[in-house]
């Protein structure tokens, strides 16, 4: 009788150690992954914004666009098919 109650007792303790071992595990995992993630997801977010801001510096700065000038190709004068001058 004895060595039951005894047994029992110890099967009890192993099923708490068990329970709060898994407690414990799934905490550290939880805040141990949610850290990571954060971590990531900020370094996505950062690449993105580094990213969208030169797309938008390129755009803005005059110096880098292609068509600065927007008379180079289409030039249009209104007195070239004028056929007499009207100042003379």
């Amino acid at each position: 009788m004895f060595y039951n109650k005894i047994m029992e007792t110890k099967n009890y303790t192993q099923w708490v150690v068990a329970v709060v071992a898994l407690v414990v595990g799934l905490t550290g995992g939880y805040y141990y992954g949610n850290i990571r993630g954060v971590a990531r997801e900020k370094a996505a977010q950062k690449a993105v914004q580094d990213e969208a801001l030169k797309d938008v510096a390129k755009a803005v700065n005059p110096f880098e666009a292609t068509a600065v000038n927007p008379y180079d190709k289409a030039t249009v004068n209104p007195y070239e098919n004028v056929k007499v001058n009207p100042f003379q």
